[in-house]
């Protein structure tokens, strides 16, 4: 049990810095390559390591459910828990990319930080709902920290995350 955060850590980490080496184009203009202009071996990468977190947070979760406030008797919490640790840590990380990109973060400090800090926002979701109380709160207020911290450091937060929302899915999607 003590592991569960570890682990979370870990596996979001190699994932989320494999998945940036992939999408970052060095281009400053343009950072990331919209999905729609993967190629199919890279669109099949990046599937496959999606797969590969959901199925490895799934099994961490499955050995680990017992550390969550959530039901442990009951085969759905590990399901609710995988979801959550999963959609949670990848609107986290996106965040954490939009403000790096922002504040001009140069292209190797932004891979060495998602190979190293990518599973942050994974492990804080996880804390979340970790027992005990204490380390839901901790967690929490890192969370609320890192939100406030990222939000100072972009000029207009709004704007600068429906930028990179763009760029990720290409031209094909524009708000008016």
């Amino acid at each position: 049990m003590r592991w569960q955060l570890p682990i979370v850590w870990l596996v979001g980490s190699v994932v989320t810095g494999t998945i940036a080496v992939l999408l970052a184009t060095g281009v400053p203009e343009f950072p990331l390559k919209p999905l729609p202009y993967l190629s199919r071996f890279e669109a099949l990468t990046l599937v496959v390591l999606v797969v590969v977190l959901v199925f490895a947070l799934y099994a961490l979760g499955w050995y680990t459910i017992r550390a969550t406030w959530l039901r442990w008797q009951d085969p759905r919490s590990v399901v609710l828990w995988t979801i959550l640790v999963t959609g949670g840590g990848f609107l986290g990380w996106g965040f954490a990319a939009a403000v790096t990109f922002e504040s001009g973060f140069s292209l190797t400090a932004q891979l060495v930080l998602a190979y190293t800090c990518g599973g942050l926002p994974f492990t804080l979701i996880a804390g979340m709902l970790a027992r005990p109380w204490q380390l839901n709160a901790t967690a929490a207020m890192v969370t609320a920290i890192a939100l406030l911290a990222g939000l100072t450091m972009m000029e207009t937060p709004l704007q600068t995350l429906v930028l990179y929302l763009q760029y990720l899915v290409g031209p094909a999607f524009r708000l008016s």
